[in-house]
């Protein structure tokens, strides 16, 4: 649902002239230095929002999991929010969370969120929507980053971008590797980000070199091109927590707040230490093919940390196997380097989904990043559809895009599972497509890199119950042999 949003933060103004048909959301965030956001929604907006209410309502529990001192107001005419109190009473916006003009006419809003205020305006009156500013912060609760790059305009970017986050601190830019080391032992940071490409050394040979030393949480920092695949992925391989995007001074604006987002999440994550072992599909013995049903369909939702995750299931795979459908959060640049790095480890096929692929046994299909990923049936066979839809949940390609085209197949053979990431990207379609009968699972705490996703298909009871990565790839086989041979490994 793509709304006309207003963003506002430090001492931006916004005044706006607001219909008496037209409703208004607002996050007021009560820290003045993190930006509130306002939505303006017209009649056919309100529709849609009933429509995909649920979208909504994972924004919202996400932001106030984020925050809990964020609020959420809606704003407008009272004999709207009469006729929104039933469709909308699961989004917790209960009364006091909103503030209704009684009259029919149009209003000013005036939007000031550096004092965390909005007002709506008509006549001589005054609406009055707020929140008390969080106090000042700890310094010591702040994530402390250490930023490793060759270039003296990404350093003073991303320092930039850190600093205006209340929760984080630059402690350090370090532009030689040389230095690294020794930055570390003196400010003790909680993240650090490192450049793939570095001129005496690059940055995926010196993460190793790191993290042999320390358990530090480390993001990567790529132009995100076709170029950097492997680099990111060996990365990835090698310990690294996520990856972000180079920024440009044209595009700091709208990557500042994911920048900080990944940081921030990446102090969450446990910490993979790198290994010698070169992996393959003779690194583990192969999981007996005895009892399975070629007629069952795999799938699976990742995100952080998500294509080592996927990467230990698929090896421990048999020749043979039912058809896998994956969606992992990755960038259009990636996905296609990662689906082709899959195919040169596993003895079945494993590529980058196309529009019209037909999903069959032995073949393991993976959305492309950027695009939404969904199955069709025609006739006895399953079909990928791929198209532009627009995110959900944020992201796109999107798990429960894909869950929810399976869950209205009605298929009972299906068997899915939920890997580790943050957020809830999957969590809802989960529970669908085990109320149709499909076996489910996550994974469990103990091997995530960030238990967000599986957590959340738990509580919601999606999931049957938490798995061990290592012990996933045995769970889901088990769940498409017959019942006389379950259970065997």
């Amino acid at each position: 649902m793509k709304l006309p949003v207003w963003i506002g933060k430090d001492k931006d103004l916004i005044e706006v002239q607001v219909p008496c048909n037209y409703l208004m959301l607002a996050l007021i965030s009560s820290d003045s230095s993190q930006p509130s956001v306002i939505a303006v929604l017209s009649p056919n907006d309100i529709k849609q929002l009933i429509l995909e209410k649920e979208t909504l309502k994972e924004w919202i529990e996400s932001s106030e999991t984020a925050n809990p001192n964020n609020v959420f107001r809606l704003l407008g005419n009272a004999l709207l929010f009469d006729s929104l109190k039933e469709p909308l009473k699961d989004l917790r916006l209960k009364e006091g969370k909103h503030l209704a003009l009684s009259e029919s006419t149009s209003s000013n809003l005036l939007f000031i969120p550096r004092e965390g205020r909005i007002r709506l305006q008509k006549n001589n009156q005054t609406f009055v929507a707020s929140v008390p500013m969080t106090a000042k912060i700890d310094k010591s609760k702040k994530t402390k980053v250490l930023v490793v790059d060759d270039s003296e305009t990404v350093c003073r970017l991303l320092t930039r971008i850190i600093n205006n986050d209340p929760e984080m601190e630059c402690i350090a830019a370090v532009k030689s590797p040389k230095l690294v080391v020794e930055a570390i032992k003196k400010h003790k940071p909680d993240v650090i980000t490192l450049d793939i490409h570095m001129p005496e050394i690059d940055g995926v040979t010196l993460l190793k070199q790191i993290l042999l030393q320390f358990s530090i949480p480390t993001v990567m920092i790529s132009a995100l091109c076709k170029e950097d695949g492997t680099y990111v992925l060996d990365a990835l391989e090698a310990g690294a927590v996520d990856y972000i995007q180079k920024p440009s001074l044209s595009e700091v604006k709208t990557l500042e707040p994911i920048i900080c987002e990944k940081i921030k999440n990446a102090r969450l994550a446990r910490v993979k230490k790198p290994t010698m072992e070169i992996m393959s599909e003779s690194s583990f013995p192969r999981l007996s093919t005895r009892g399975i049903d070629f007629s069952y369909l795999i799938a699976i939702g990742s995100s952080t940390g998500g294509t080592e995750a996927l990467k230990t299931i698929l090896i421990h795979l048999p020749e043979q196997i039912p058809p896998i459908i994956i969606v992992q959060h990755i960038p259009p640049v990636f996905s296609k380097a990662f689906a082709d790095r899959m195919n040169q480890l596993c003895s079945f096929e494993v590529k980058e989904a196309e529009d019209g692929d037909l999903v069959e046994p032995n073949r393991v299909l993976i959305a492309p990043g950027g695009k939404q990923m969904s199955v069709q049936q025609i006739g006895e066979k399953l079909k990928i559809i791929i198209n532009d839809a627009p995110p959900v949940n944020r992201h796109k390609p999107s798990v429960d895009f894909l869950f929810d085209s399976i869950a209205a197949l009605k298929r009972k053979r299906v068997t899915a599972a939920i890997l580790t990431g943050m957020g809830a990207d999957g969590a809802r379609g989960l529970v669908k497509l085990r109320k149709n009968g499909a076996s489910t699972f996550a994974q469990d705490e103990a091997t995530s890199i960030i238990f967000g996703m599986p957590k959340e298909a738990l509580r919601l009871g999606g999931a049957e119950k938490a798995v061990p990565l290592d012990q996933i790839a045995t769970h889901l086989l088990n769940a498409c042999r017959s019942s006389s041979h379950r259970n065997i490994a």
